[in-house]
């Protein structure tokens, strides 16, 4: 860069390594990783879900922006790595882009080869590696050329092709986002669970959830229709072109009773991988199914129907 960032301005240095980083990948993976940033900040920067196989990867980004002696170092508060399985990703910030090397590493083997010290009683983990790595660099197998990044996350980078133009998107309505809101606050009221929103808007999952505890992940799409009194049943449409099925998606269906301005004490829960057995094809790009929330009659959508106060513990329980 051509000069370093101001004392006390490394927050925003980092946030601006983030969003590089984040806007790499998916521009590297043309969309085949999809990122989740965090609704409140617990020690995870980011999801990155790979949709060829529903994976979520657990990201912590560590920057610089100036070089010491040639070489990006690092310190990682040991109480922030106990989770094994998050995935490192650090670089150097350069005016308008990132640096050419990068380090993509696992916590477990980061642990075992960073230096170990202490900074007031608390203990750290220390690091460097050059943007021109040598041979014999103990960094060498996680260092990486910044150009093919998304190969760390096991997504090929390939040559830019000419895309076939894409539907038009779907601004979210109001009501849409309503839903997406109820969603969230039932899942904050749970402690261990952290939520994760999509940078960009581009799969199924429209909000991913973290157990702090077993870091399992699951991605949720959140459906909401609008009945009332008058009229007690609704189709529920899913844009064809962006569904994707998947073990760790799953869909909740809420109802907003217009007339009482609040939500219909039912709603569905339903794993994505099961939608198949029922959806329809209305012709236009959309898949469908008729829902009549609080209905007595037994149908297909009867095993997922669930009251809204037990959607914490649901979700919880799916993550356990």
């Amino acid at each position: 860069m051509a000069s370093p960032w101001p004392h006390g301005k490394t927050s925003a240095e980092g946030q601006v390594f983030e969003f590089r980083l984040w806007a790499l990948l998916t521009e590297q993976s043309r969309g085949q990783l999809h990122v989740f940033l965090p609704v409140t900040d617990r020690g995870i920067d980011a999801l990155v879900h790979r949709l060829a196989d529903g994976t979520y990867f657990l990201v912590q980004a560590k920057s610089r922006s100036v070089l010491m002696d040639g070489e990006v170092h690092i310190v990682v508060w040991a109480e922030s790595l106990v989770d094994d399985r998050v995935v490192i990703v650090s670089g150097l910030i350069v005016d308008g882009g990132l640096g050419p090397t990068c380090l993509v590493i696992p916590a477990s083997d980061f642990k075992r080869h960073a230096l170990t010290s202490s900074d007031e009683g608390r203990p750290i983990y220390s690091m460097e590696f050059g943007m021109r790595p040598r041979s014999d660099s103990r960094w060498l197998p996680w260092l990486v050329p910044t150009e093919r990044l998304a190969e760390r996350f096991g997504v090929a980078v390939e040559a830019p092709a000419e895309a076939p133009p894409e539907p038009s998107p779907e601004w979210r309505s109001d009501l849409g986002f309503l839903g997406e809101a109820e969603v969230t606050r039932h899942l904050a009221e749970a402690g261990g669970l952290n939520m994760f929103r999509p940078f960009p808007d581009l799969e199924t999952a429209e909000i991913a959830v973290l157990n702090l505890n077993t870091r399992g992940v699951i991605g949720l799409q959140v459906k909401t229709v609008d009945i009332d009194q008058a009229r007690l049943h609704a189709t529920v449409n899913i844009r064809g072109s962006s569904f994707r099925p998947s073990p760790t998606t799953f869909f909740t269906v809420l109802a907003w009773l217009r007339n009482k301005s609040q939500f219909h004490e039912e709603f569905l829960l339903i794993p994505s991988m099961e939608l198949h057995e029922f959806l329809k094809d209305d012709g236009h790009g959309h898949l469908e199914f008729v829902w009549q929330p609080g209905s007595s009659a037994e149908s297909h959508l009867t095993k997922y129907r669930c009251e809204l106060t037990k959607l914490r513990a649901l979700i919880a329980g799916l993550l356990d």
